[in-house]
């Protein structure tokens, strides 16, 4: 990833949490469970994560899976060895639900109608929705739906969303991930890798 990937990442991935709002509501859209079952997979290529000043081991994105079944989505994010920290890496999904760039908010190639904002310290996953109109009046760009609980392996951070609170009854979805370094509860500002990389088409499941 080139530094001029990673200045165009943090223009489009760090409004996500920028611009949250504050309130949360644990109610999920009347959308029936989805039948289908889908998996995917998506990488990045280890070492190409950017440090920054304060930060000598950033994270390090190197593999991802989304498997949709029994009316769940579960995205399961691993990092490089020893480059994930449960005190401070804060990985942020970027959903679009739709798989089309001409609804919810546009950011690198997606229509982003969703974030989960997954922060290691707290253990649990923010669903964020994308409020377009109020993003566009100069307002809060997402906020704050629901939470799910965060799960970790040696070098990975698992969290499931039922469909429901996704506003989404299939499970197809185009998305992609942002790793950040973040210790404290400051919105972090320097994006440390994304998978894909911003020069590449969003993954998407199926």
């Amino acid at each position: 990833m080139t530094p001029p990937a990673i200045r165009l990442a943090i223009s489009a991935a760090a409004t996500v949490i920028l611009t949250a709002a504050c309130g949360s509501s644990t109610t999920s859209p009347g959308t029936a469970p989805s039948a289908n079952t889908f998996h995917a997979e998506v990488a990045d290529p280890a070492g190409d994560a950017i440090a920054s000043a304060g930060v000598l081991n950033p994270p390090d994105l190197v593999h991802g899976t989304v498997d949709v079944a029994g009316g769940s989505v579960t995205f399961n994010i691993q990092f490089a060895a020893g480059t994930f920290d449960r005190q401070s890496t804060r990985v942020s999904i970027e959903l679009d639900i739709d798989q089309s760039s001409a609804t919810g908010i546009g950011g690198a190639g997606l229509g982003i109608d969703y974030v989960l904002d997954m922060w290691a310290p707290t253990n649990q996953a923010k669903v964020q929705q994308a409020m377009p109109a109020a993003c566009a009046a100069g307002g809060p760009c997402y906020g704050d739906t629901a939470s799910v609980a965060l799960t970790f392996g040696v070098d990975s951070m698992t969290a499931s969303v039922p469909l429901g609170l996704l506003g989404n009854a299939s499970g197809r979805l185009n998305y992609r991930v942002f790793a950040y370094l973040s210790p404290q509860t400051t919105t972090p500002i320097t994006v440390a890798d994304v998978m894909p990389d911003i020069n590449l088409a969003a993954a998407h499941a199926p």
